[in-house]
């Protein structure tokens, strides 16, 4: 039963209880002056500002792909990154769903604007270079919310 839930997940963009979800709606709507985020110390982690991790916290949208487990999400996310009206809000969700990028949202988190003046110009390719880089490697992790990279394979 689980194995079919999380292959709802990852292949159609289905929610754990069963209902479909409207990614392209749900990303549409995205704003960063709406997007809420924490950032926290992982379970077992020494360090207290190091390795923290982001969580989104509202809009429920952005809550709701940020834990979808749907790699169309990365994809749709990356171009909101051009526009500075959305690119705070799709940083977080990526950061939050691959755990690239956390410190940067765990250091800007209280002023986007200023990730915006000092990395956002370049946030579109350096996310796509990322993805295309582990395209076919990301694997969702259900029980921690976020996509692994998987080991290379041979050659």
């Amino acid at each position: 039963m689980m194995r079919a839930a999380v292959a709802c997940l990852l292949l159609l963009g289905c929610r754990m209880d069963g209902k479909t979800m409207d990614v392209k709606k749900l990303v549409g709507g995205l704003r960063s002056d709406e997007i809420r985020c924490a950032t926290f110390r992982p379970p077992g982690s020494q360090f207290a500002t190091l390795e923290r991790r982001v969580m989104v916290t509202a809009p429920d949208g952005a809550k709701r792909l940020a834990e979808s487990g749907d790699p169309a999400v990365l994809d749709q996310l990356v171009p909101l990154l051009a526009d500075p009206a959305r690119a705070w809000a799709a940083e977080v969700i990526l950061a939050a769903m691959t755990r690239n990028e956390e410190k940067m949202v765990d250091v800007y988190m209280r002023s986007p604007d200023e990730w915006w003046k000092v990395l956002g110009p370049t946030a579109r390719d350096r996310w796509q270079k990322w993805l295309d880089e582990r395209r076919g490697r990301l694997t969702w992790d259900p029980a921690e919310k976020w996509f692994r990279l998987a080991p290379a394979g041979p050659g």
